[in-house]
């Protein structure tokens, strides 16, 4: 399991880092095209800079879920000992998973409300540029329970040296 928490981590760090990199060369590009006489630029430079951020960030999420980094507040799980650290684990987690199932749910009705409109961006309909949200969210919860079982067993493992 820590191999496949390892191997998403990986994974998703990456493309989130090559969407950032296409972000900025976009946007580096638009700034010199503009100044060149003639040419002025890039049309879709900010739609596609907004777009590759949000998605660079939803991609992010998913490694930063598998991590078990995200944001939380540790105060119960540093006061807990022995079982009730788990179980603190198991709530945050089973709250972190309905989290991203309700955000995939939510995200799912919007991009399929949203198949006819066209974006500013002549080749993509909105539908295309939303459908990221519910597959992001779906995998990001599958990234929570990842890292909570690499977790769990870290923290079986621990006890096992403590014997």
């Amino acid at each position: 399991m820590r191999k496949l928490q390892s191997v998403i981590d990986r994974v998703a760090t990456f493309i989130a880092a090559v969407m950032c990199a296409v972000m900025m060369t976009i946007l580096i590009v638009n700034i010199i095209l503009r100044y060149t006489p003639g040419i002025g630029g890039f049309s879709w430079y900010m739609e596609s800079s907004q777009y590759l951020n949000v998605w660079s960030m939803l991609i992010a999420c998913i490694a930063i879920s598998v991590r078990t980094e995200h944001l939380k507040v540790n105060l119960a799980e540093d006061m807990a000992r022995g079982v009730g650290k788990k179980v603190v684990k198991i709530i945050v987690a089973i709250f972190n998973i309905l989290f991203f199932i309700g955000m995939a749910y939510s995200t799912y009705l919007l991009a399929t409300k949203a198949r006819q409109t066209v974006s500013t961006m002549p080749m993509f309909k909105m539908a295309q540029v939303y459908w990221m949200l519910p597959i992001t969210s779906v995998l990001s919860a599958i990234s929570v329970a990842i890292g909570l079982a690499v977790d769990l067993s870290d923290m079986n493992g621990k006890e096992e040296e403590k014997a």
